[in-house]
C-alpha cells in the first residue's frame, strides 16, 4: 500500500442522536452535507491527498496505464448520420477540440452545413455532455440540451436554423422532448427545482410565438412523466411512469394536432405496466397483465379499452419481450430468452418474416440511432423496409447494421475501430452460479484465451431498480477500452446478472426489493463462490465493484462476507441507502422506495437497516481493501453520501483504516470527466489500484 506511517485523515465527530421505531442511532458525520462548509472541503481535499500518497508506488503504473487507454482512442472519423425530415444529421471531429460538432446535409444532395459546435458553448471546454438533440420535422428547428458543470441539470435551446441563433432558452432541469408536425410546437419535461429528480411537468412550447405553458404535471412524487413520439411519427404519448420500464399510464396526442386536449389510452387503476406503440390504423400495447415476461396487443385507436384488445403476441414464459418498433409495413419485436436478444419481424398478420440472432452468448442489442445524449431516443426509418440496428460486446466494438426484412439479410453499415484491438485474443462466456435458494445466477465473462486459470477475477454487480446491465465495448460497465489492460495482466472481467435488474425479465426485479433486497447481495456472494469452485479464480483473488447503487451493492455484500473478496471498489456509491429513503428531499429518495422499503414503516426500517453499509460498520468488523470516490458537483449520489461512510469508517479502526482510499473528483460529476485527461486517469488510478491488490494477494 505504500508508506505504512501515512495516517489517514479522520474529520471531527458531530454527535446526532436520532430515535425512531424505538431504536437509537447516532450519526457523527451528517455534517459533510454542507458543500460550502470549509471544514468540508478541508476534509474532501485531506482525503484527496492521502490517496495520492498511499498509491504512490503506482506512479509508474498509472502512468503506463494512461498511455495505453489513450492508444486504444477509438478512430475519430464521421459519425454514421441519422435522417429527420429532409437532412441527415453527424458528428465530425475537428482536430484540436475536445467535442465533436453536430453537421447536417440535404439527403437530396448539397453542401455540408454546421448545426451545433459543443465546443462554443461557454464552460463546455471544463465538462459538457449533451442531454437532447432533436430537430423538426423540416429541419427549421434545433432543440438541443446540455449540462457543463455535471450536476444533470440540463438546459434547453431552440435554434432557429435560418438565421443560425437561439429562438428561444430558459428552461433548466429539462428531460424528454418531442416535436410536433407543425415544425414549430415542442413539448417537453421538467424536473422539480429540487434535488428530488422527479420529472413531473410536460411544458408546451410554442417556438415561433415564444409562449410556453404546462399542460400535465404529476401530483404522485413517485412517479415521473415521460414524452415520446410514435414511430410512425403520427402521435405523441406521455408516459407516466415509476422505476420500471413501463408506463402505469398513457396519454396521447396526433402529432399534426399540438391544441388539442390529449386523451387518455390507459389509467393508473389498471395496475399493469404498459408500453404504447402507433402501427397502421391500431394501437400497440406491450403489457404485462398476463404474466411479468410481457405480451403485445393491438386495439382500435378510437376504442383502446382492454375489452377491445387482439392479442398478437402471446406472454411465454422466459421470453422477455423488451420493446416493440415498427416500419410502415413491419412490426418488430426485441426480444430476449435466457441474456441472448434477437429481433423479430412480423407482417401485418403476425406472422414471423424475419429474425435477428446476433452471435455473442451475451451483448448489448439497440434498434434505431441516437444523438448519443442523455435523454435521446434512438430513430429509424419508418418508410422503409430496412431495419437499422447496433450490436456492442466484450469482444465486438459498436457495429451499426443495417437488416433487410424483405429478403432477411444484415449489411454492415459502421463500426469502431480500436487500435490495436484483435477480438479473436479474448473469449467471451457466461457460467451460472447457484444461489442460496437454488436459482440459477448468469455472469458475463470475457478473459484473453491464454489466461492461466485459476487467476484474478473482477466482478461487477448493479442490481437495481430492473435496470438490466448487459455487456457492451464502451459504455459502463464494460468499457473495455480500459478494462483491456487489465485482461492484458491476465484478470478475468465478468458482470454478475444478480436479481434486482431485469436480465431475466420482471421478475427478476421483483425478487430483490422491499424486503427481499439481500437477495441482489447474496447472488453475488454466490457468483464469487462459483467462479472459485468453477477454477476461474484463486481464493484471495476476487474483486468487486458497483457504481451508484451497485456501489452499495458491493459495499452490502463485502459487509456480509468481508473475508470473501480480495477488495471492493466503490464508485460514486449510495452507501448510506437507510437516510437516503429517510430523507425525501434526496435525489430520488420518494420513488427509490419502491426498491428498498420505507424506513418510516418499522418493519421495512430494520430490514433495511439489517443491511446498510453505513449503519453496520462495526469496530470488531475488519472490511476488505476498499476503493470509494465521489464527486463534487454529482446530481444523483450526493458528494456527502459516500464521504460520511468513509469518515465512519475510519473511526471505527484504531489505525483509520489505511486500506481505504477516497477520492472526490472537483470536475464532472456522476459519471466523472466528459473529456481531455483526466478521463484516462481517472480510469488508470483505478485499475492500477485493482491490480496491485491483485498483487498483493500473490505474494
Amino acid at each position: 500500500m505504500g508508506d505504512k506511517r501515512l495516517l489517514p485523515p479522520l474529520p471531527r465527530a458531530e454527535a446526532r442522536i436520532r430515535v425512531l421505531h424505538d431504536e437509537v442511532t447516532i450519526d457523527r458525520y451528517g455534517w459533510l452535507r454542507d458543500r460550502e462548509n470549509p471544514e468540508v472541503r478541508a476534509y474532501l481535499e485531506a482525503e484527496n491527498s492521502y490517496a495520492q500518497q498511499a498509491t504512490a508506488h503506482l506512479t509508474e503504473l498509472k502512468a503506463e496505464l494512461v498511455a495505453e487507454i489513450e492508444a486504444r482512442q477509438p478512430y475519430e472519423g464521421a459519425s454514421p448520420p441519422f435522417q429527420v425530415g429532409p437532412f441527415e444529421y453527424f458528428q465530425r471531429h475537428q482536430p484540436g477540440l475536445p467535442h465533436p460538432a453536430w453537421w447536417r446535409r440535404p439527403v437530396a444532395g448539397g453542401r455540408d452545413e454546421l448545426v451545433l459546435d459543443p465546443n462554443a458553448i461557454p464552460g463546455a471546454e471544463v465538462f459538457y455532455s449533451l442531454g437532447v438533440f432533436e430537430p423538426s420535422d423540416d429541419g427549421r428547428y434545433l432543440a438541443f440540451s446540455f449540462d457543463v458543470i455535471g450536476n444533470e441539470n440540463y438546459e434547453l435551446r431552440v435554434r432557429d436554423m435560418e438565421s443560425d441563433q437561439d429562438a428561444w432558452q430558459g428552461s433548466m432541469q429539462a428531460v424528454m422532448l418531442a416535436w410536433t408536425a407543425d415544425g414549430h410546437t415542442l413539448f417537453f419535461t421538467r424536473e422539480r427545482p429540487d434535488l428530488r429528480r422527479q420529472c413531473y411537468q410536460l411544458i408546451r412550447l410554442d417556438v415561433a410565438a415564444g409562449v410556453s405553458e404546462v399542460v400535465f404535471e404529476e401530483a404522485d412524487e413517485r412517479l415521473n412523466v415521460g414524452i415520446r413520439r410514435s414511430d410512425s411519427g403520427a402521435w405523441l404519448f406521455l408516459d407516466v411512469k415509476g422505476v420500471h420500464r413501463g408506463a402505469v399510464e398513457v396519454w396521447c396526442l396526433p402529432a399534426d394536432q399540438p391544441g388539442v386536449a390529449w386523451r387518455r389510452l390507459v389509467t393508473r387503476e389498471f395496475g399493469y405496466q404498459i408500453v404504447a406503440e402507433h402501427w397502421q390504423d391500431k394501437f400497440l400495447f406491450l403489457v404485462d397483465d398476463a404474466g411479468s415476461y410481457g405480451r403485445l396487443v393491438r386495439a382500435p385507436m378510437d376504442d383502446p379499452l382492454p375489452s377491445r384488445w387482439e392479442e398478437v403476441v402471446p406472454h411465454r414464459a422466459g421470453v422477455t419481450l423488451e420493446e416493440v418498433h415498427v416500419l410502415e409495413q413491419h412490426l418488430v419485436l426485441l426480444e430476449r430468452e435466457g441474456l441472448r436478444p434477437r429481433l423479430v419481424s412480423r407482417d401485418g398478420s403476425g406472422r414471423i418474416e424475419a429474425m435477428v440472432v446476433p452471435d455473442e452468448p451475451s451483448c448489448t442489442l439497440t434498434v434505431g440511432l441516437s444523438a448519443g445524449g442523455r435523454y435521446s431516443v434512438a430513430r429509424h426509418p419508418f418508410r422503409s423496409s430496412k431495419l437499422t440496428y447496433s450490436v456492442s460486446s466484450f469482444v465486438t466494438p459498436g457495429t451499426l447494421l443495417g437488416h433487410d426484412l424483405g429478403n432477411d439479410r444484415s449489411a454492415v453499415l459502421h463500426q469502431v475501430r480500436i487500435p490495436g484491438f484483435d477480438a479473436a485474443q479474448y473469449v467471451a462466456t457466461v457460467v451460472m452460479a447457484e444461489a442460496e435458494d437454488g436459482v440459477q445466477v448468469p455472469i458475463s465473462l470475457i478473459a484473453r484465451r491464454d489466461r492461466k486459470s485459476p487467476g484474478p477475477v473482477l466482478l461487477n454487480a448493479y442490481g437495481c431498480y430492473g435496470k438490466s446491465r448487459w455487456p457492451s465495448f464502451f459504455p459502463w460497465p464494460s468499457s473495455m477500452t480500459k478494462r483491456l489492460s487489465l485482461l492484458d495482466r491476465g484478470v478475468a472481467f465478468g458482470i454478475v446478472h444478480v436479481r434486482g435488474g431485469a436480465e431475466l425479465g420482471r421478475a427478476w426485479h421483483e425478487a430483490a426489493i422491499r424486503d427481499r433486497k439481500r437477495v441482489t447481495h447474496t447472488d453475488l456472494i454466490a457468483a464469487a463462490e462459483a467462479v472459485v469452485e468453477q477454477g476461474f479464480a484463486t481464493r484471495d483473488g476476487i474483486v468487486i465493484e458497483g457504481a451508484s447503487a451497485g456501489g452499495g451493492t458491493v459495499l452490502a455484500a463485502a459487509d456480509l462476507r468481508p473475508d470473501l473478496f480480495r477488495a471492493v471498489l466503490a464508485e460514486v456509491p449510495l452507501a448510506d441507502i437507510l437516510d437516503t429513503e429517510m430523507d425525501f428531499t434526496m435525489p430520488y429518495a420518494i420513488q427509490e422506495t419502491a426498491e428498498y422499503g420505507d424506513p418510516h414503516i418499522a418493519d421495512e426500517y430494520r430490514y433495511l437497516r439489517s443491511y446498510d453499509p453505513y449503519y453496520n460498520l462495526s469496530v470488531d468488523r475488519p472490511l476488505p481493501p476498499t476503493y470509494v470516490d465521489n464527486a463534487i458537483d454529482d446530481g444523483q449520489v450526493l458528494h456527502f453520501q459516500p464521504a460520511r461512510y468513509v469518515a465512519q469508517r475510519r473511526s471505527c479502526s484504531a489505525d483509520r483504516d489505511p486500506e481505504l482510499v477516497f477520492r472526490t473528483r472537483t470536475v464532472g460529476g456522476h459519471s466523472g470527466a466528459s473529456h481531455g485527461p483526466g478521463v484516462a486517469e481517472e480510469a488508470a488510478f483505478r485499475i492500477a489500484w485493482i491490480v496491485d491488490q491483485f498483487r498483493r494477494s500473490t505474494s
